[in-house]
């Protein structure tokens, strides 16, 4: 058996023993009132209060706008925007719990989204608003080193591509990193680069997914991994001339490269991907377990409107949602990318 689907296997055998898991979903918020990371449970549907709140002054949390789960330590990592930091608190924390560390290196800047690498010990993260660098998982405060980084691809003689990265993804059977980008100027055409994960400095990317036939529309917000089957899932949307959004959930093939239609498109009236004034989709995360995926939807002129929605990992075409998480009772009030967190999974880390 090749090394990189042994790993998915363990990492799919491990997880299946889990009980049951938990969405947390946090905020980019305003930068004015701090926000905090709300947990609902792995089944909940409607209107719904979360089953735990991580927020408060020992929290030091300011604007949860994503992260990921670290099945090594049991943690959950947090791209805290507004704040410029990365905190790491135990992945089941309820209340005004104090972060376990803080990464808070002035070189990560408003840092939106983060992916982990357990078995190389790092954080992939954006630096800078423009660039992508890892630094060791167990890295703390403001002077931790980067491991290696990737330069601002719009400027002179750079060919990295990179220009504004609202997520990322890490694939571990290829030891590459998908970012979701869109292009420095006009058009400013969205596409996905694909790196290998110790890249540095000027570096293309090995692969570019991007053109008329992926769907990707207006702007690509999200990107997340589906380990079991190779397939990597793009949230993707359409700006319509009403100013109504029309999203939708593309998967493609982990090694698709250039102008390639998806394998699969989650879109339509069914799905509730047709979005209101001022709404978008924030983010996506995936559930190997119950093998889902989980879109969150922020709509800026209407805090009811902000919204989880799940579907499964095989659906396509105009499919209604298999949860719908939303309403007064949620007090998402605002909201980022949502983290997919196994309750109880015995892992020494990622893998093995």
């Amino acid at each position: 058996m090749a090394r990189h689907t042994l790993l998915a296997t363990l990492l799919l055998t491990t997880l299946a023993a889990t009980a049951r898991a938990d969405i947390l979903i946090g905020s980019y918020g305003s930068g004015i009132s701090n926000e905090s990371l709300r947990a609902f449970a792995d089944n909940a549907n409607g209107d719904v209060a979360p089953i735990r709140v991580l927020g408060g002054p020992n929290s030091t949390l300011m604007a949860p706008a994503g992260g990921a789960f670290d099945a090594r330590e049991g943690s959950v990592f947090v791209a805290d925007f507004w704040a410029q930091a990365i905190r790491v608190f135990p992945a089941y924390a309820d209340g005004d719990v104090a972060p376990l560390r803080v990464l808070d290196a002035p070189i990560l800047g408003q840092v939106r989204t983060l992916a982990l690498d357990p078995v190389h010990g790092e954080i992939i993260t954006t630096t800078s608003g423009c660039c992508v660098a890892g630094f060791a998982l167990d890295a703390s405060g403001s002077s931790a080193p980067r491991l290696h980084s990737l330069n601002w691809g719009g400027g002179a003689g750079s060919v990295t591509q990179l220009n504004y990265p609202p997520s990322l993804a890490y694939l571990a059977s290829s030891d590459e990193v998908a970012v979701a980008d869109s292009d420095f100027g006009p058009s400013y055409a969205p596409k996905v680069l694909v790196f290998n994960r110790a890249d540095d400095g000027n570096t293309a990317p090995k692969r570019v997914l991007k053109g008329s036939q992926t769907g990707f529309g207006n702007w690509v917000a999200g990107v997340a991994w589906d380990a079991g089957a190779h397939v990597l899932y793009v949230a993707a949307s359409t700006n319509n001339p009403d100013s109504t959004t029309s999203a939708r959930i593309l998967a493609f093939d982990d090694q698709a490269d250039g102008d390639v239609a998806p394998l699969r498109t989650i879109g339509g009236a069914a799905t509730q991907l047709n979005l209101g004034v001022g709404a978008h989709v924030q983010g996506l995360a995936i559930d190997p377990i119950g093998r889902r995926v989980i879109a969150s939807i922020s709509a800026d002129t209407d805090a009811l409107a902000n919204k989880l929605l799940v579907f499964s990992l095989d659906d396509d075409g105009d499919v209604a949602p298999m949860q719908v998480i939303a309403g007064a009772q949620t007090g998402m009030l605002a909201i980022g990318a949502p983290i997919w967190v196994p309750t109880d999974a015995i892992m020494h880390d990622g893998f093995d």
